[in-house]
C-alpha cells in the first residue's frame, strides 16, 4: 500500500488539504482541469492507509460505470487489488441495487427481484392501462414519463391522487396504483425505485439505517453538481450516523438541470451538512492561460455560484479565434478545413473536437467533413445518414431511381405499414431470386390475386409512387422527398409510433428536406461537381451515400470527434471548436427568458471551452436553415463576454448584435455581413398539417419529465391538438397539450 507521504508527494497545497481531511462533511470545489479524480482515489487510500478505515467501510459514488472502472484502477494501483475490490464503488443506481439485495426482505421484495428496463416498463404501463379501464388517447411514454417524475419526487400513487387537480391526473394516478401493483405482482422494481426503494428503506427503518451507518464510515461523491434530490437524500441517509461525506464537484459545471439536477445541492451544502469544510481546486492542469481567463470571464456573469477562479502555471498561449461564416454549410465546410489545419502543421485529426448543442446540428458538420475530405466519428449519436427515418426516405428514392436495388425496395416495402407483411415480403423476395425486380415481382403478385384488397391497393398506390418519382428524377429532390412524405404519410406514422423520439425523428427527416434543397442551391452555383447532372436526384443520392459511408473507417484511425457539449463533459482535447455559437442554439431557445436556465447554458459553454488545452476556435453562422424556421442569427451572448484583449475576430463583429446574409448574397460569401433587410425567412414546408402561426408558437411550457421547453409548432385541434417542442435538452419533441403546463387557457383544447 502506497505511504501517505508518497500519496501527498505530487499533490498542490489544496489537493493534499482535501486528500488529508479528517472527519466530519468536506465538500471540494474542483474546478475544471483541477485533479478531482486524484484527489478522489488518493483520498480513499488515504483513509485505507493513514486512518485505518476497513475497506468494507467506504463508499463512493460515482455517474457512469466507466467513472467507476477508472476509479478502481487507480485505488487498485495505490492499494492492492485486493483491498480495491473490497470497496464500494459504483454508480447510484448499480450500488442501490446491490443493497436492496442484500435487505430485501426488509424492503419488501424477494431477493432475486428483477429490475425492469423501459421497454419492460412500456410494456407494464399499457398493461396497467387495460386494468385500470382507463379510457381516452393517453400515450404510455407520456405515463411513463409521469410516474418516474412521482416517484423522484416521492410521491406514491395516492399522493398522487390527492394532489389531482383534474380528470387527466387522476387517471393518471389509477395507472400508477395498477402500475406499481404489477411491479409488485412479477416482483420486479423499475430504474427509479432503486434509489427511491433505498432510501425509503434507510429513512424509514432504525435498524437498517443503524446497520448501514456502522458499516460504512466514509462516503465519497463525485460530480456532486449533477445530484438530484433523491440522491442527496441518499448520500445523507448512508451517512446519517456519522456526517463524514466528502463531495466533489463543481457548480460552474452543473449542465444537467433539464434531467433533475440540483445545483441547490452544492450551493446549500454547509446549511444541509452542518460543521462541513470547503476547499478549492484552482489550480489548472489542462488549459493555457488564456484559455482559462475567458472561460472565467464569461462563468462570472452568472449569479448561482460560490466563485473560484481558476489559474495555471502554463504559458498564455494563443488567443481563443472567433471565424464568422455565411451560413451552416460554409461553416461546416470552415470547421472542416480549420481541422485539418490542425493535421498540416504536425498535429493529429483525434486532437481535434467539434461541440455543438444539439444533435441536428452534426448534419450539416458531417456533411462538410466528407466534402472536404477529414475524417470524422460521430460521438453520442448515430451519423446523420445512417439514422433509421433517414434511411427510410433515401431508400425510396433509390428504390424509385434504380429498379434493381431490391435493398432499398424490401426496407421501404412495409414502411409504413401498408398490409405488406411477411408472406407478401417471400413471395417478392422469391422473384428477385428469380431474377425480377422488386417492382416487377410485387406487380406479379398482384396480377395473380395474391395481394388484393386494402393490402392491395396500397400495394399499387406503393409501385405509382415510384413510377412517378422515377419519372420526375430531373426535379429537384427536396420536391421529391416532400412528395413521398406526403403520399406515404410517412410523418404521421411516426407520430403514432407512441415512440418517445417521433418528434426528433420527424425533425431529421425535416432536416433531410433541408439538405436537399441546400443541394439545390449549391448545384444552382455550381458547387456539387461537373456535369449537366450536377443538381440531379442521382448526384444527391451519391453524396448522400459518401457522407453515410464515414462509418466504414477502419478502427483506430486518425479522426476528428464531433460531440454535443454535454457528452463532452469530463473529456479534453488539444483543439476544441465550437460550433454554432448563435442565439437560439447557445443559449438554446428554449432557454431565452429564463435567467436559471440562461446561467446553465453559460454552464454548458464553460464547459466547452474547459475541455480545451491549448486552442479554441469559436464558429458561428450569420444564416441558419432549420426544418421549422429559416432566418438571420445572431451571435451568442457569451461570444460578447470574452474579454477582446482574449479573442482575435477573422471577420469583424458588426456594430448591432445581429449579423445578416443580404438577399442575392452567394452563401458562404466573403462578403455575407450586413443588416437583416432582404433576408428570406421562409421555413422549409412538410406536410402534416403543421401550423406555423399559431399563437401558442413561442410561448414557454414544462414537462414532468423533459423539464421547460418552447413551443415551435402546433397541430391539430381539442384535445388531440400536439405541440412541437424545443426542450432545454436541445431535443424537439411531440407531445399532447395535456401533457404540458405553462400554456394559455384554451391554447391546449
Amino acid at each position: 500500500m502506497t505511504t501517505g507521504a508518497a500519496l501527498g508527494r505530487d499533490l498542490n497545497d489544496a489537493q493534499l488539504a482535501a486528500v488529508t481531511h479528517g472527519d466530519g462533511p468536506l465538500l471540494v470545489l474542483a474546478g475544471a482541469g483541477s485533479g478531482k479524480t486524484r484527489v478522489l482515489t488518493r483520498r480513499i487510500a488515504w483513509l485505507l492507509g493513514e486512518r485505518d478505515v476497513p475497506a468494507a467501510g467506504i463508499l463512493a459514488f460515482t455517474f457512469t460505470n466507466k467513472a467507476a472502472r477508472e476509479m478502481r484502477e487507480r485505488i487498485s494501483g495505490l492499494v492492492g487489488p485486493d483491498t480495491a475490490r473490497a470497496l464500494w464503488v459504483g454508480t447510484f443506481h448499480a450500488t442501490c441495487a446491490r443493497f436492496l439485495r442484500q435487505e430485501a426482505a426488509r424492503a419488501g421484495l424477494p431477493t432475486a427481484f428483477t429490475i425492469y428496463d423501459r421497454d419492460d416498463q412500456l410494456s407494464l404501463v399499457k398493461r396497467a392501462l387495460a386494468d385500470a379501464e382507463v379510457e381516452g388517447d393517453v400515450k404510455p411514454s407520456a405515463i411513463l414519463a409521469r410516474i418516474s417524475g412521482a416517484k423522484n419526487a416521492f410521491v406514491d400513487p395516492d399522493g398522487m391522487l390527492r394532489a389531482s387537480v383534474g380528470d387527466l391526473d387522476r387517471r393518471v394516478a389509477r395507472i400508477y396504483e395498477a402500475y406499481e401493483k404489477a411491479l409488485v405482482r412479477a416482483g420486479a422494481v423499475d430504474f427509479d425505485d432503486l434509489i427511491v426503494r433505498a432510501v425509503r428503506l434507510l429513512e424509514s427503518d432504525a435498524d437498517v439505517k443503524a446497520r448501514w451507518g456502522a458499516r460504512f464510515r466514509h462516503v465519497l461523491v463525485d460530480e456532486y453538481q449533477d445530484t438530484n434530490h433523491a440522491q442527496f437524500r441518499l448520500v445523507a441517509a448512508f451517512s446519517a450516523a456519522h456526517g463524514n461525506v466528502t463531495a466533489v464537484g463543481d457548480d460552474d459545471q452543473s449542465i444537467y438541470g433539464w434531467r433533475g439536477a440540483d445545483l441547490s445541492n452544492v450551493l446549500d451544502f454547509e446549511r444541509r451538512f452542518p460543521r462541513a469544510e470547503l476547499l478549492r481546486l484552482e489550480q489548472n492542469y489542462r488549459s493555457t492561460g488564456n484559455i482559462l481567463a475567458a472561460a472565467s470571464a464569461v462563468i462570472a456573469h452568472n449569479r448561482a455560484r460560490k466563485g473560484k477562479t481558476l489559474w495555471t502555471t502554463r504559458d498564455a498561449g494563443p488567443r481563443l479565434r472567433l471565424v464568422l461564416s455565411g451560413d451552416e454549410q460554409a461553416e461546416g465546410d470552415r470547421v472542416a478545413r480549420e481541422a485539418r489545419r490542425v493535421l498540416e502543421r504536425g498535429g493529429k485529426l483525434a486532437d481535434v473536437a467539434v461541440l455543438f448543442r444539439t444533435n441536428a446540428q452534426s448534419r450539416a458538420l458531417e456533411i462538410a467533413f466528407r466534402r472536404v475530405g477529414v475524417p470524422y466519428e460521430l460521438v453520442g449519436g448515430v451519423s446523420f445518414y445512417e439514422r433509421r427515418e433517414v434511411k427510410d426516405v433515401l431508400a425510396y428514392l433509390r428504390a424509385a431511381l434504380n429498379p434493381r436495388d431490391s435493398i432499398s425496395f424490401l426496407r421501404v416495402l412495409n414502411v409504413p405499414r401498408r398490409g405488406l407483411g411477411d408472406k407478401v415480403r417471400n413471395t417478392v423476395e422469391a422473384g428477385i431470386a428469380a431474377g425480377a425486380t422488386g417492382a416487377e415481382a410485387l406487380g406479379a403478385a398482384l396480377d395473380r390475386g395474391e395481394v388484393a384488397g386494402v393490402a392491395g391497393s396500397k400495394a399499387r398506390a406503393f409501385l405509382e409512387l415510384l413510377d412517378d418519382v422515377r419519372r420526375r428524377s430531373g426535379e429537384p429532390a427536396d420536391r421529391l422527398i416532400e412528395e413521398v412524405l406526403e403520399r406515404t404519410r410517412y410523418l404521421e406514422a411516426l407520430d403514432d409510433a407512441s415512440s418517445q423520439d417521433a418528434a426528433e425523428r420527424r425533425e431529421n427527416v425535416g432536416e433531410l428536406v433541408v439538405a436537399a434543397r441546400q443541394f439545390a442551391e449549391r448545384a444552382a452555383l455550381g458547387e456539387t461537381g461537373g456535369g449537366d447532372g450536377a443538381g440531379s436526384l442521382e448526384a444527391f443520392l451519391a453524396e448522400a451515400a459518401l457522407v453515410a459511408d464515414v462509418d466504414r473507417w477502419e478502427e483506430g484511425d486518425d479522426r476528428v470527434v464531433l460531440l454535443t457539449m454535454h457528452n463532452a463533459k469530463g473529456l479534453e482535447f488539444p483543439t476544441v471548436i465550437v460550433a454554432g455559437l448563435e442565439e437560439g442554439l447557445l443559449p438554446h431557445v428554449s432557454s431565452i427568458d429564463d435567467d436559471a436556465e440562461i446561467e446553465e447554458e453559460r454552464r454548458l459553454f464553460y464547459v466547452a471551452l474547459t475541455r480545451a488545452e491549448e486552442e479554441v476556435i469559436l464558429s458561428a453562422a450569420s444564416f441558419r436553415r432549420r426544418w421549422d424556421r429559416t432566418g438571420a442569427a445572431e451571435l451568442s451572448r457569451f461570444a460578447r463576454e470574452i474579454p477582446s484583449e482574449l479573442l482575435v475576430v477573422d471577420d469583424p463583429i458588426p456594430s448591432r448584435p445581429t449579423f445578416a446574409r443580404p438577399a442575392g448574397t452567394r452563401p458562404g460569401g466573403p462578403s455575407a455581413w450586413g443588416r437583416e433587410e432582404g433576408v428570406r425567412t421562409t421555413a422549409p414546408s412538410l406536410p402534416g398539417g403543421t401550423s406555423r402561426n399559431d399563437p401558442a408558437i413561442g410561448r414557454r411550457v414544462q414537462h414532468e419529465k423533459f423539464g421547460r421547453g418552447r413551443v415551435v409548432a402546433v397541430e391539430g385541434g381539442g384535445g388531440d391538438r400536439r405541440f412541437t417542442i424545443e426542450f432545454q435538452d436541445g431535443e424537439t419533441r411531440k407531445i399532447l397539450g395535456r401533457f404540458l403546463t405553462g400554456l394559455d387557457d384554451g391554447a391546449d383544447g
